[in-house]
């Protein structure tokens, strides 16, 4: 059977270049902690890798900001969260707050909840139509006496959403500029042109496997301010690896598949994004039947044309991926993190679903990787399920 791989949201497929990064990698085999030759060579390796990350973001070289490799974004995330939290002694009245987009991804918003535990205050802001509320935020800011950390994701994982994170951004600074402001930036990062500078945050994180390099691997971005004022704790004590902030051997070979895999996106952002764009029109063309057919699609104000989230006519988002997986087509029913939860999605309830829509949610993600053949058996397998378990159903 044929295989159709509509999943890239949740992780990609290993490319060439970073597979054979990676092999070369593995023999580079001393820790870059080391001091003889051995670990000379394999910190050479570390530090052009880092550089190769750092580039991909448009870091500049030469300034005091750090790019320290993590084992997962869902790691970076929690360490700009909780390690801003930590960085400082605090009061725990209830006053210290943090604030995050409703709906953000299960690391951001439970990293969140944890620091609510232990009495900080927590203030989501609305996402409704995929659309931060940037007039909300402002109006919560004013209610505030201390916000040590604002945290919002870029691209929705779910929806494909793009927030207005330098609006955000910019809106807490105004109010608290002392305040690390975070982007959790893992579905943005090769989808959308961004820097930290441009967006105007303090930390950002990014994932190696979504972008064609293997799981193991994540980055955060901690700018050369934040170092300064020395706002971010590590949340892993130990060796003091990663200039302290995350300790814990470097996954040598992960992260050099992730530096092969940013070069590549880099140099073919554009060429990337051109076939994304085209395969996406063609989706849509070949999805239009089924329109007339009750298949309905979730529209943010701004998004990302990888991701497209589906309701299906009155059909369980889990039968339906039972039957396309039976055709060999891979797709979801939303983030990868939370399929064993059976939880109501966040994100889609933030999005303004009711429970039936989102229980008939299908989350499809395209990469520059997909051909038509990949969307056609798509539309097709759709096309066949909603005429057969509509069927069924009655």
């Amino acid at each position: 059977m044929t295989e159709h791989y509509l999943d890239n949201a949740a992780t990609t497929e290993v490319s060439e270049v970073a597979r054979e990064a990676m092999e070369a990698a593995i023999a580079v085999y001393g820790n870059p902690s080391s001091t003889h030759v051995k670990g000379a060579e394999a910190a050479r390796l570390l530090g052009n890798s880092r550089a190769a990350v750092a580039e991909s973001l448009g870091v500049r070289a030469g300034t005091r900001d750090r790019v320290v490799f993590t084992a997962s974004g869902t790691e970076a995330n929690c360490t700009a969260i909780i390690g801003s939290y930590r960085s400082k002694a605090r009061r725990r009245d209830g006053t210290e707050t943090v604030v995050i987009g409703d709906g953000e991804h299960p690391s951001v918003e439970n990293a969140a909840k944890a620091l609510e535990n232990e009495g900080c205050r927590l203030i989501r802001v609305p996402t409704a139509g995929g659309v931060l509320d940037t007039g909300y935020l402002r109006d919560a800011l004013g209610d505030c006496r201390e916000v040590f950390c604002a945290a919002f994701m870029l691209v929705n994982n779910e929806t494909g959403a793009i927030y207005s994170v330098k609006e955000a951004a910019a809106a807490v600074k105004e109010r608290f500029p002392d305040a690390v402001v975070h982007c959790d930036a893992v579905q943005g990062f090769g989808r959308v042109r961004f820097t930290p500078a441009t967006l105007g945050v303090d930390t950002l994180a990014v994932s190696a496997h979504k972008i064609h390099a293997p799981r193991g691997a994540g980055a955060l971005y901690i700018s050369g301010e934040v170092i300064k004022r020395k706002n971010i704790a590590p949340i892993l004590p130990g060796g003091g690896q990663e200039g302290g902030f995350r300790s814990g051997t470097e996954n040598l070979i992960s992260i050099a598949g992730f530096a092969a895999a940013c070069r590549d996106m880099k140099k073919n952002f554009a060429v990337y994004r051109e076939k994304v764009a085209a395969l996406r029109k063609y989706l849509d063309e070949k999805l239009a039947p089924l329109f007339e057919k009750g298949l309905g699609v979730k529209t943010p104000a701004a998004a990302v044309p990888d991701i497209v989230n589906l309701t299906l006519p009155g059909i369980k988002s889990e039968t339906m991926l039972n039957f396309l997986s039976g055709k060999g087509v891979c797709v979801s029913a939303g983030s990868a993190c939370s399929a064993y939860s059976k939880k109501t999605s966040p994100a889609l309830t933030a999005f303004g679903c009711s429970p039936e829509e989102i229980d008939s949610s299908v989350r499809v993600s395209l990469s520059h990787t997909n051909t038509e053949e990949d969307v056609a058996a798509l539309a097709d397998g759709l096309a066949e399920g909603i005429g057969r378990l509509a069927r069924i159903k009655r």
